[in-house]
């Protein structure tokens, strides 16, 4: 149900504007498709009854949808400037909150698409805003969670998402001095993550498990000589992670949330 009068974009509400979110006249909002449509990959052939199945593609389309937001006002050209500045002409996404009890901990990156007044008795009074995410999803507020280890150290991480493919965090391992090598293994997925023959001295291992990109934050070092190649992945729920080594690992990152809008 969509019940927010205020909304927040790049950092602006919608209220410092005078402006509210609501229905006018024949303008009003309407239910928006879930951004994961399912782009079935397959193919059939003459001499068979089911398809030959490749798999299935979600993340083909963004999630979009549009907020009407309306003054209690007229608004002259100088206001409408304001407004339109405020929205739009960004070359990356921005954040987008909208002020709902059942959203309070959910953003949204996205770009508004198109902009559209709209007038009253020949007055300008409102906007329509198309906005299109940058994914089909919303994402959590930033989250930080640090675990210490020595030796083996088991610690359960909830992974908050809400949607089935695996969840791939930041993650900065600080290895202490004298330890040179380091394992977590993921019992609930069965991964492994394992570095050997890492420096006496102690390291910093910042990995981008996204973008499976694996460095040293001062370069001295290439880890991929004493990387296993397997990179850090989380399923939906509870992970029962196993530390083996001593130092701290970082875990950071936003949860991807299907809640639509």
């Amino acid at each position: 149900m969509f019940t927010p009068t205020d909304f927040t974009f790049a950092g602006r509400s919608a209220s410092e504007f005078g402006l509210t979110i609501c229905d006018i006249g024949s303008n009003s909002h309407s239910d928006n498709a879930f951004g994961n449509s399912a782009n079935i990959v397959e193919t059939r052939i003459a001499n068979r009854i089911t398809p030959l199945h490749y798999g299935v593609r979600y993340h083909d389309s963004p999630l979009t949808f549009s907020i009407i937001f309306a003054s209690n006002e007229k608004l002259d050209r100088y206001q409408m400037q304001e407004i339109a500045y405020w929205l739009t002409g960004y070359q990356e996404y921005q954040w987008l909150s909208l002020q709902q009890p059942d959203l309070e901990d959910v953003q949204f990156k996205c770009l508004v698409q198109t902009l559209t007044p709209i007038s009253v008795g020949w007055f300008q009074v409102a906007f329509e805003a198309k906005f299109v995410c940058d994914c089909p999803y919303g994402y959590s507020f930033p989250f930080e969670e640090v675990i210490s280890f020595n030796g083996q150290t088991e610690y359960t991480f909830y992974n908050d998402s809400s949607i089935h493919e695996m969840f791939k965090p930041d993650l900065q391992i600080v290895v202490s001095p004298g330890c040179t090598n380091f394992t977590i293994t993921n019992r609930t997925t069965g991964g492994v993550v394992k570095f050997t023959g890492l420096p006496s001295g102690g390291v910093t291992i910042k990995m981008d498990n996204e973008n499976c990109i694996v460095e040293e934050p001062n370069k001295k070092y290439n880890l991929y000589d004493c990387f296993n190649f397997q990179f850090f992945e989380l399923t939906t729920g509870d992970n029962v992670l196993v530390f083996d080594g001593v130092g701290s690992a970082t875990i950071s990152g936003r949860f991807l949330y299907n809640v639509g809008a």
